[in-house]
């Protein structure tokens, strides 16, 4: 089956512009936009050379479009924003890490399912009204 929406996909095989659709941060936003947030935050750490990390796009994109409005969900390069990484200890990519309250929760490595990321989620959203 042929994806009819691969023109529109940016490089990380994401559709910008959805709602919900996750969005690029570097290390000069983090602890505003992850940190300081009033909602739960999923940050993918990534690379343009990681394999996993393309696969890995279309889970974030599901859990960023299930939880609109209640998550936020950001990636960051980790060739362009090293020291972030660094400080968060991460040291091999795809690296899912989940924020509440401006505190690490809990975090994925490799691969990790729409469906494991959306439990692991659930347990820190509130219900959607």
């Amino acid at each position: 089956m042929s994806d009819t929406l691969a023109p529109w996909r940016n490089e990380l095989g994401f559709i910008p512009h959805l709602p919900g659709a996750p969005e690029a941060i570097n290390a000069d936003s983090f602890d505003e936009d992850v940190l300081q947030s009033p909602v739960p935050v999923l940050v993918e750490f990534w690379t343009a050379r990681c394999g996993p990390c393309r696969r890995l796009a279309p889970e974030l994109q599901a859990v960023a479009g299930t939880f609109a409005g209640r998550l936020r969900v950001f990636t960051l390069d980790v060739d362009q924003e090293l020291p972030a990484a660094a400080r968060f200890g991460v040291h091999s990519v795809p690296a899912i890490l989940f924020f509440a309250g401006g505190v690490e929760v809990t975090r994925f490595l490799g691969i990790t399912d729409r469906v494991t990321l959306g439990k692991a989620v659930a347990e820190y959203i509130a219900p959607k009204e």
